[in-house]
């Protein structure tokens, strides 16, 4: 995950993406500008702004027990959750696989929009009390809002397309119904991709009749959400190809590595000109042991004019950085990698096994997607779900 670390929270590690910053700008400034002056007129402008951040921070606390709701369900289904992210377009959890039973996935995805309604509840029961008991407008508005808002959320998260709760509800229904999780989400993938062009499309009409902000941000919701259903049923194609399938099957043996005390002017020169490579595992003249890994990359950043004294220990990636062992499930290894690992060593007690970069990731994908027809004929024993 990445993000700035807010803390932990039931044992989930909270985070913060850069791009959350701009959605709290935006609501903190339409509601302090437009929404509050407009309802309530007769309070001062500064009061309007305490009203809008109060309301906007209480709007990403709520986001936030959605998400937290997810997490809490997830985990007592058995799926570990790394944490979760508030970006730009509201919040992820993130866990290191998928459901196993279709109820599992109703459970996770509907808890969601539930704990949206219930929050939606209680603002909405606050304000109710506020209008009957005479509270302060500083009160009864903040909370009149966030009542509308999270069942705006909830609404929204209910719609069929994946990965919103909705399609996820719907993934599962159609899972249920067919016994087959990568159709159900392929199904659930298409109804996303729909609703994201319906988005864009009722973005631009809005765009083209002068609302400028509200369209603009329903083509980015929109985007967002095409782009999302596609990644998200391309991930689960590949975590469906490499579940059960450890490191070693999947790697390149035998690399070609280099010496850790070459300078980077003779790695380049013998090296990477010669084979094209790019990257190569680094190991210790004196042991032969792997020590790090030295990407084109790396080399790069350093000025040519410093290649002749600077030598491949000094900027190659620590072997404890990108190593994985032979029989570490392929799904583990691809997480590392999509964390900003392209490449990782295999290693056994020191020693090189092999390499493992996307280019080799994708070979495999390609393979299975080859070998799909013929499978039962050629290979003895089940298919690897």
């Amino acid at each position: 995950m990445g993000g700035f670390r807010l803390g932990s929270i039931m044992g989930f590690e909270i985070r913060i993406d850069a791009s959350w910053f701009i959605i709290f700008f935006l609501l903190f400034w339409s509601l302090s500008v437009g929404v509050f002056p407009f309802q309530h007129p007769d309070l001062a402008a500064s009061t309007h702004y305490v009203m809008g951040f109060t309301t906007t921070i209480l709007f990403f606390a709520s986001l936030l027990a959605h998400e937290i709701s997810h997490s809490v369900v997830a985990r007592t289904k058995g799926i570990p959750v790394e944490g979760i992210t508030l970006f730009i377009f509201g919040g992820m959890a993130h866990t290191r696989m998928e459901a196993e039973e279709p109820g599992d996935e109703m459970a996770i995805a509907g808890v969601g929009p539930l704990a949206s309604i219930v929050i939606a509840g209680l603002f909405g029961g606050i304000a109710w009390v506020g209008n009957r008991a005479d509270w302060s407008e500083v009160v009864v508005g903040p909370a009149g809002y966030l009542a509308f808002i999270n069942l705006l959320l909830a609404g929204f998260n209910l719609l069929p397309g994946f990965p919103l709760d909705g399609g996820r509800l719907f993934r599962a229904a159609v899972w249920k119904v067919t016994g087959n999780l990568t159709q159900a989400t392929r199904w659930a993938s298409v109804g996303g991709q729909v609703l994201g062009w319906l988005l864009i499309g009722f973005g631009a009409l809005q765009l083209l009749a002068g609302a400028a902000l509200g369209g603009l941000w329903l083509v980015f919701i929109g985007w967002f959400l095409r782009t999302a259903a596609q990644a998200s049923f391309r991930q689960h194609v590949v975590q469906n190809v490499f579940r059960g399938v450890p490191a070693r099957d999947v790697m390149t043996s035998d690399p070609a590595t280099v010496a850790a005390d070459l300078t980077l002017r003779k790695v380049v020169d013998e090296n990477f000109l010669r084979h094209r490579f790019q990257c190569y595992p680094v190991v210790d003249v004196d042991g032969g042991r792997v020590v790090g890994l030295v990407t084109l990359e790396q080399v790069k950043e350093v000025d040519q004019e410093d290649w002749e004294h600077t030598r491949v220990r000094d900027i190659m990636t620590p072997r404890e950085e990108v190593e994985v062992k032979p029989e570490q499930p392929m799904t583990e290894v691809l997480d590392r990698m999509q964390k900003g690992r392209r490449r990782v060593l295999v290693v056994r007690d020191g020693q090189l096994k092999g390499v493992i970069s996307a280019g080799d990731v994708t070979r495999w994908v390609q393979l299975e997607q080859d070998l799909e027809g013929v499978r039962p004929s050629v290979i003895p024993g089940p298919r690897k779900a």
